[in-house]
Parts: structure tokens; C-alpha cells; sequence
């Protein structure tokens, strides 16, 4: 199967360039169908959650790439309530960027950026999208919405990628502190965010609005349940499976899709006898999980599991009670756990791995980001909680060392099984 893949992304990386139409309906083809393989022939080692959201998510993101119809490019952390109302798909770099590294086709794309002069020190992930955008291989959505949140690279790539589309473009300014006024002037900008998409064409319903407003506070609702759940419970699981649920968090927010999906995690966990086995780990950041050097490691085994990765948890403080719709998005902004100084995010992860039992802590730097990893290995280590520091890249393949990587997390699980 590696072969062929690899067969696959040599035939992208020759065809983007030159046939970039040609290369979309291949990509789109190779992902409509591993996400369909997923949702009839699943592996019964995953949970029936884990199989439907597999399928789900890879239509989440396969969608707005097959015309860039009725579709908005977005950043991870937009509040995407109101498009999903409004019946726009939704496409994040991210979310693009990994399914490409799973077919390893991204190189073509990081190529072309960097040789339009994107730096090499740029997320990949950003690099891969201004690379399909630059080939033609991405198609021209409706509008593009960010916000300041957390990321740096999406204000350089959604900006270029606006100017080379000539498409409209808003921004939703995140202050760095927490207060009611910071809330506040958030809420604004969502509610003029509905404005600048009624100009787009679109039809807004405040009721619609209404409705996936609650799907959403569900869902975060069932993942505080399901992370109460997971404190006592081991699943023998896959990397992939943390990376759906930042799907369900996130950009898939509010859908149908996510709520089910919640549902039925917590509605499985609840079945899985208590106990534990293994090592635990609480992973910090996003997970290469495509490389298969991880994979062998931590995939299906009893010998250590990843029982939770902060970013699901990014939006665990936010006010769930908040009636107004705006305020309830905007609250979610400003509280996130990423927001602020490095320390906010230090603490919450601190205080997830309380809550999980977890044996240790990996903190993945992923490449071009920036991370505070210094300061939280020494403030998770004199809690009692030995990290790792790995790191990696979430989406080039030529950007990991597979010998470096299982060499430090296999010393790494032998220290926390020596420890319990």
C-alpha cells in the first residue's frame, strides 16, 4: 500500500503543474474513496464513532474542493456556526494539508510555494495550501474568513490567497486578553461577519442560526462528558482518531455530522469497562498521523495510549450557557486556550492531564510554528508529569527524522513504564 501511494503522490507532483484540473479530480477521487472505504469496510479495531467520522470528516473537507462552489476557505479556529446555517461548505488548510501528507501528494504544493518565494521556515501546512491555490489545483471559493487566533502563517496565506482568488476577505480581530469588553467587541465583528456574507449572495435565518448554535454547545458538552469518561477508561486506538474530534471541534462545529459523532463516542465510552492499561499520554499540538514510524508505536496497542490531545480540549472553558448566539461564539474566541500568553495553554494542558491520569506528555513542535515548550516541559515535569518534547512536521514528509523520532519516543515509553 506504501508503494502505491507513494506511486500516487509522484504521479500528483508531476501532474499539478501542468494539468492542475486533472490533479484536483484525481486528489478528490483518491479521498472520496478512502473515506468511503472507511465508512462501509471500517476496521473493526475503531469504535463505530470512529469509523463514521473518518468518513465524515474526509466529506467535510472533500466537498468545497471539487468546484469551490458554495464554499468559503476558512482558518481553524473561525466560529463556522453561521456558514453551516447558511448551507456554505468549509474548507481550512489544515484539514487539506493532511489529507494530502496521507496521500503524499503535499510536496508539489510546498515546492511551488517556496519557489514563489515562500519562506522555508513557513508552516507547512500553509505552504501546501498557497502551493494548491498558486497551482490552480484549489479552487476559487466565494470569500475567505479568518481570524487572529493563535496562528501567524494564515495571516500571510489567506491574505495572498485572497489577492490571487480577487475574492473578498474578512478578519475577525481576537484581543489577546480575556475580559466581557473583549467578548463584546468579538461578537460585533461576527454579527458584521453575517453582513459581508448576505453581500456575497447568501441568505441569513437567525433561526437556522439558532438551531446549530445548540448542535454546537452539545457537542462540546459530549466531549466534556466523553473527556470525564476517558479519565478511568483505555481504548486500544489510532492516531487519526484525535484529529477527527479537532475536526468536530472546530470547523465542523455545529454540524449534524459533528453532534452524531459525539453522541455515539460518548454513548460507546460509556460502555468500555473501567480501567486502565498501559502508558497514558496527553499529547499537546497536532499529530503527524501519517507517519508511520508513530503509527507502529502508539496505533492499536495496549502498550500505551493517547487519551486525549489539547486542541480537542481548546474550547473547554468557554461559557456554555451564553444565550446570546454572537456572545457564545465570541466567548469561545477569547477564552480559547491557545489565546493569551503561552502560559494560558500551559496551565490548561496541566490541568487536562490531572483530569486524565496521564502518565506523561508530548509536546509536538510542529514546524513554523511557535511554541512555549521550554517553559512547559519544566512547569509539566515539577507537576509530576515527564514530557517530550518531539520535533516534527504535521504535514512534509521530507521534513521528519523516522529514526530520530521512534528512538526518542520508544526511550520516552520506557521511562513512564519504568515509572509506574
Amino acid at each position: 500500500m506504501n508503494n502505491l501511494i507513494e506511486l500516487f503522490g509522484n504521479h500528483i507532483y508531476k501532474t499539478a503543474p501542468t494539468n492542475p484540473l486533472s490533479a484536483r479530480k484525481k486528489l478528490c477521487f483518491a479521498f472520496s474513496t478512502a473515506g468511503l472505504m472507511c465508512k462501509y469496510f471500517p476496521t473493526k479495531k475503531l469504535l463505530p464513532s470512529r469509523q463514521f467520522m473518518q468518513w465524515a470528516a474526509a466529506d467535510s473537507a472533500i466537498t468545497p474542493l471539487k468546484t469551490g462552489k458554495n464554499s468559503a476557505i476558512v482558518s481553524l479556529y473561525l466560529p463556522c456556526e453561521i456558514l453551516h446555517s447558511m448551507g456554505i461548505s468549509t474548507l481550512f488548510p489544515e484539514a487539506l494539508a493532511c489529507y494530502l501528507a496521507a496521500a503524499r501528494s503535499e510536496q508539489i504544493f510546498i515546492d511551488t510555494a517556496e519557489q514563489n518565494f515562500v519562506s522555508q521556515t513557513m508552516c507547512s501546512y500553509h505552504k501546501a495550501f498557497i502551493g494548491m491555490v498558486e497551482t490552480g489545483v484549489l479552487p476559487k471559493p466565494d470569500f475567505i474568513i479568518n481570524t487572529t487566533l493563535a496562528c501567524d502563517a494564515n495571516h500571510l496565506s489567506f491574505r495572498r490567497a485572497a489577492e490571487h482568488y480577487n475574492v473578498p476577505q474578512y478578519m475577525i480581530d481576537v484581543p489577546y486578553n480575556y475580559s466581557s469588553g473583549a467578548v463584546d467587541y468579538v461578537a460585533k465583528q461576527i454579527r458584521d461577519m453575517v453582513t459581508f456574507i448576505e453581500k456575497q449572495g447568501y441568505t441569513f435565518d437567525e433561526a437556522k442560526l439558532t438551531e446549530t448554535i445548540e448542535k454546537s454547545k452539545q457537542t462540546l458538552k459530549n466531549f466534556n462528558d466523553i473527556l470525564a469518561l476517558r479519565a478511568n477508561r483505555s481504548l486500544s486506538d489510532e492516531m487519526t482518531s484525535q484529529m477527527l474530534s479537532v475536526f468536530a471541534t472546530h470547523v465542523m462545529l455545529g454540524t449534524d455530522n459533528a453532534l452524531k459523532y459525539s453522541n455515539d463516542l460518548k454513548t460507546e465510552l460509556s460502555a468500555v469497562p473501567e480501567g486502565k492499561k498501559g502508558v497514558r499520554l496527553l499529547w499537546v499540538h497536532t499529530l503527524p498521523y501519517w507517519q508511520d514510524a508513530l503509527r507502529d508505536l502508539i496505533n492499536f496497542t495496549d502498550r500505551c495510549e493517547i487519551v486525549a490531545c489539547d486542541m480537542v480540549m481548546d474550547a473547554m472553558y468557554c461559557n456554555l450557557e451564553e444565550t446570546d448566539p454572537y456572545r457564545f461564539m465570541a466567548d469561545r474566541l477569547v477564552r480559547n486556550t491557545v489565546n493569551g500568553n503561552g502560559t494560558n495553554r500551559i496551565n490548561a494542558t496541566l490541568e487536562l492531564a490531572k483530569k486524565l491520569n496521564a502518565n506523561g506528555i508530548v509536546w509536538y513542535c510542529h514546524w513554523g510554528c511557535k511554541q512555549t515548550a521550554g517553559l512547559a516541559k519544566s512547569t509539566f515535569e515539577s507537576n509530576g508529569f515527564p514530557t517530550l518534547i518531539l520535533d516534527g512536521d504535521g504535514c512534509n514528509w521530507n521534513n521528519v527524522n523516522d529514526g530520530q523520532t521512534v528512538t526518542r519516543t520508544e526511550a520516552f515509553l520506557e521511562l513512564l513504564e519504568n515509572r509506574k
